[in-house]
């Protein structure tokens, strides 16, 4: 019985994604609607909710304001000044930054247009790009940029010399299930890390879709046979960091709200000697992007200063779902860790240039940890 529903699912899913683009944008125009009806109060209600915080957030404070303003010293209220934070973390995405004089407007402008629909209709696209992409579509193949390959490359080449593996971490943003695959281009040793969803039947199917003779995929169970053949192999540990199920994350600052990002093992390994290079991907026009953003070295946090974070700067709900004294965001300790901080910073910059792309329907999502 058992391969009997893996030979359907695998058949169905085929068939799925040979259906023609104009069948999927009807599917979605009817489809839609009706969801948006049905989850009003639930995921939808939700998402609508974030954005206008989000947009609230980025009008009053840009990117760079996040942490103190670029004029004045710094003292125990204010924080660090950008520049000071630019320096302390050693970040090339927070020293571009603070170069373009257009990063403001290039955050705001995406979230002030965006509409709760647009991100809907991105997660809905992008699925279907993500699993085109894994079944090798040529289509999708095709399509895919690689921007600033020399970071991976660099990075992979600077542990080598220490005989060390690396990470390579992202979030649900894009066609985001490219992503390991794309990591398969670096090395012959790519682990990844993924939770069980759905039936066992579909689960296996998609895991056939995303394989690749240099992946192995890992329960989050199985962490510590993980770190054993990443060290091992000296190869990458691929993971996205912003959703995770059964686990403790890292409490962050995102847009001003106590929110959860899924570090601990990037920074347990960072600390055994592996480095972590950030990435991403989105779509536009014709193009799949997929951009090297930064590279941690070994043992960040030991070499860098920890940040003071002013807890003024953050804003637990006064209403709604997650509001009232029992809610954990309320009291929420954030994580000053170099390491973390850095790749907070980094994860806010990305949702706010693309948040039609990002997974706000989360549940999740701006809830500390």
């Amino acid at each position: 019985m058992y391969r009997i529903k893996v030979a359907t699912y695998k058949f169905l899913v085929n068939i799925l994604l040979r259906l023609p683009d104009a069948f999927y944008a009807v599917l979605f125009a009817v489809v839609f609607p009706i969801y948006k009806a049905l989850h009003k109060e639930r995921a939808y209600g939700r998402v609508e909710k974030h954005l206008e915080l989000a947009r609230n957030y980025i009008t009053k404070k840009n990117t760079i304001d996040c942490f103190a303003p670029l004029q004045g010293p710094r003292n125990d209220e204010q924080g660090y000044t950008a520049r000071e934070l630019a320096h302390a973390l050693d970040n090339r995405s927070v020293m571009s930054l603070l170069n373009d004089e257009e990063a403001e407007s290039r955050s705001i402008k995406p979230l002030e247009h965006t509409t709760a629909r647009d991100t809907f209709r991105g997660i809905f696209w992008n699925a279907l790009e993500s699993y085109r992409g894994l079944a090798r579509f040529k289509s999708v193949e095709k399509r895919i940029v690689y921007e600033n390959e020399h970071i991976i490359q660099g990075a992979i080449a600077e542990c080598a010399k220490q005989n060390a593996p690396i990470a390579g971490i992202s979030i649900h943003q894009g066609a985001f299930e490219l992503l390991h695959r794309a990591l398969c281009r670096y090395s012959e040793h790519v682990h990844l890390i993924t939770d069980s969803v759905g039936d066992i039947a579909f689960r296996e199917v998609l895991k056939n879709l995303r394989s690749d003779k240099h992946l192995t995929e890992y329960h989050p169970d199985e962490t510590g046979r993980l770190i054993r053949e990443l060290f091992r192999t000296k190869g990458i540990l691929a993971m996205v960091i912003d959703q995770g199920k059964h686990t403790k994350g890292n409490t962050v600052s995102l847009f001003g709200r106590p929110s959860t990002l899924y570090l601990r093992l990037p920074q347990k390994v960072n600390n055994m000697g592996a480095g972590i290079v950030t990435f991403r991907t989105w779509s536009e026009q014709e193009r799949i992007i997929i951009r090297f953003e930064s590279y941690y070295p070994p043992q960040y946090d030991v070499t860098h200063k920890p940040l003071h974070i002013n807890p003024s700067t953050l804003s637990a709900p006064k209403s709604g779902t997650h509001a009232g004294s029992s809610d954990k965001r309320a009291n929420a300790t954030i994580d000053n860790s170099p390491l973390v901080t850095g790749i907070a910073h980094e994860v806010e910059t990305w949702i706010a240039e693309h948040p039609e792309q990002w997974s706000w329907n989360y549940h999740g999502n701006f809830v500390a940890n």
